[in-house]
């Protein structure tokens, strides 16, 4: 009653806050209470516009979940949160909050979710209290005045949701850090290193000489040089040029002589980037440009080489496989071309001619590819809705549009039968071997389909960079050699636990770590919290602005599970997996009208507090 009355509330949001009724037995807005102790343990009063000091709060020392975002609530005095060392979620976000980081962090020893962004607090933050939370999976700070460095900052083991943008951080980013994105530490002038593009090397290589020009001045001399003096620098500046003109000609003729035209840098054609090509300055390289290529069904429009390097192209991004291009051709179609780095010396052609043959409404088609002794080019349909992974995890936060659960069961759906095509394709025993979110891609029509099919035979190394995605049998025998060492070891299970994974971000809307030492896998932290009864802890927590059906997502669940056991005997085969997906859609479909959701009594909307709650499925 304290807190109502020092705060302006001009809808009259806490109507139901009387002096006459009891807030644990008479449904005062936004407050829960323990069933036993009559405690407080929950206030959440989010988007009330609720306006003045919160220190009569702190009076609360049972609170677990306390969220008061998109309000215009400050502190009186400088915040403090050791009254309330119980808290396991705190959100503060979007209100009026100032002054240095909150004292008593390293009290909250359960804490979970901590969000303060959207604020004005400044000054610097204690790294070395919130590395000793043992439990913190998001920490959420954008959009303040914060300053200081992120070095300081050990590997956190279990954190999993982590953004700092818009501040005012300096220097470099720790390794441990770059999965979490650009927008995670975007909005900082003064931060570099993974994943921004500011280099941190070559900035300070910059700044030096900079420096020293400012502090080292030469100074002034009215003195004048002798005629000798003058007569030798010209004879040294001549020498100099001699040098320099013979330098040029000799790199010149080992350039052409050696192919080195065959990388020219990229240049701009009508504002868009050109893919590299040879120069056709000699008969041998016009020869490689008239050269056919392999083509499969549905490559339209051109035959040869040059059609494709002469076409004006965007660079997509640079991966394991090698540099990607979207390539549009004269008549106006769009494909996708694959400059491999490296690959297998025996059989590339017979592999390529096997990954061209697949055809299914759910794979990436390779249309062509050209093959020689210094090149491999393979070309691609072009898909214009992106990733999965970007679809997940892109632009998360204000604004953003949730990708809702019926579109990720159909796109989990669809990529299943993909990759059941693939394992069952002309009993070849072929696999993907490069499974990752960022390898299904969507078409127009809204549709998953797997990229870079079996592109592991083709490669002469390891093409999974992300531990996460790699099944435990791969971690153990991760021996390699050019004769494909490890992919001998590579099996169609391989492609089932990368598939448990993804099925796993689907869920949890959790991006997949690279594997950094001290860093919690997303395998290892589901398996952890599926001991306990499964809430919505584990669910990501935008799927709650859906109408969804939980037994759907529990379903999914348990076969993301089975896929990512450790002993490949014991997942299930792809064509299994892919049947148990469809009979998890089809039951959906016909008792959806009728299913009751546990979360009617919610209020649905993206609450991250509200995800928290802790709920049972198995009823």
């Amino acid at each position: 009653m304290s807190f109502k009355y020092s705060v302006f509330d001009p809808s009259n949001s806490l109507f139901s806050w009387v002096n006459s009724s009891n807030p644990c037995f008479d449904s005062w807005v936004g407050v829960t209470c323990n069933p036993n102790s009559h405690r407080v343990t929950r206030l959440v009063l989010e988007n009330l516009n609720l306006s003045g000091s919160t220190q009569p709060l702190s009076q609360l020392s049972q609170l677990r979940v306390l969220s008061l975002k998109n309000n215009r609530l400050f502190s009186s005095s400088p915040v403090n949160f050791s009254s309330w060392s119980y808290l396991t979620h705190l959100y503060l976000s979007e209100n009026d909050f100032s002054g240095l980081f909150p004292a008593g962090i390293s009290t909250l020893r359960r804490l979970r979710r901590l969000d303060l962004s959207h604020n004005q607090f400044q000054g610097q933050v204690p790294m070395g209290e919130l590395t000793q939370l043992p439990n913190l999976l998001t920490l959420r700070l954008e959009n303040n005045l914060f300053n200081g460095t992120l070095k300081s900052i050990a590997s956190f083991s279990t954190l999993l949701d982590f953004n700092v943008s818009n501040n005012n951080f300096n220097g470099e980013i720790p390794a441990w850090m770059s999965h979490f994105g650009v927008s995670s530490f975007q909005g900082n002038k003064e931060l570099c290193g993974q994943p921004l593009p500011s280099d941190c090397v070559n900035r300070t290589a910059l700044a030096a000489p900079l420096k020293e020009k400012v502090h080292r001045r030469p100074e002034r001399s009215n003195k004048k040089l002798s005629n000798g003096m003058v007569v030798l620098i010209i004879a040294v500046d001549a020498v100099a040029v001699a040098a320099t003109l013979a330098t040029i000609t000799w790199c010149c003729y080992k350039y052409r002589c050696f192919g080195g035209a065959h990388q020219r840098v990229l240049e701009t054609k009508g504002g868009s980037k050109v893919l590299p090509r040879r120069r056709s300055g000699s008969s041998s390289e016009r020869q490689v440009e008239a050269e056919e290529l392999v083509v499969f069904e549905g490559c339209k429009g051109f035959r040869k080489v040059g059609d494709l390097l002469k076409s004006s192209a965007e660079l997509l991004g640079k991966g394991s496989v090698g540099t990607t291009y979207k390539v549009v051709m004269e008549s106006g179609d769009a494909v996708v071309v694959k400059r491999v780095r490296q690959r297998r010396k025996k059989d590339v052609d017979g592999w390529l001619r096997m990954i061209g043959g697949l055809r299914h409404s759910n794979i990436v088609s390779l249309i062509a590819y050209y093959n020689s002794k210094h090149e491999l080019l393979l070309v691609y349909d072009f898909l214009p809705n992106g990733s999965l992974n970007s679809l997940l995890h892109g632009n998360r936060g204000p604004g953003r549009t949730p990708l809702n659960w019926s579109t990720r069961l159909k796109l989990a759906t669809a990529a299943a039968k993909g990759l059941a095509f693939i394992h069952g394709y002309n009993k070849a025993k072929i696999f993907h071997g490069h499974l990752t979110s960022s390898n299904i891609l969507v078409d127009q029509n809204g549709n998953a389909c797997l990229s870079d099919c079996g592109l592991h035979q083709v490669l002469s190394a390891p093409s999974i960079p992300n531990d996460d995605y790699k099944a435990p049998e791969l971690m153990l025998n991760s021996s390699g050699s050019e004769d494909g060492g490890l992919v001998r070891k590579y099996t169609q299970k391989c492609d089932v636990y990368s598939f448990g994974v993804i099925l796993l971000e689907i869920l949890t809307g959790k991006m997949v770590v690279s594997g950094e030492s001290g860093i919690v896998s997303l395998v290892k932290w589901v398996q952890s919290v599926a001991k306990e009864d499964w809430g919505w802890e584990v669910f990501d927590f935008e799927m709650l602005g859906d109408k969804v059906m939980e037994e759907e997502m529990v379903g999914l669940m348990q076969v993301a599970l089975l896929c990512v056991a450790t002993l490949p005997k014991d997942r299930p085969k792809m064509s299994m997996v892919n049947r148990m997906i469809e009979d998890i859609g089809t039951k959906g479909a016909k008792n959806g009208g009728s299913r009751i959701s546990v979360l009617n009594d919610f209020s649905l909307d993206s609450s991250p507090a509200l995800s928290d709650r802790n709920l049972s499925f198995n009823r």
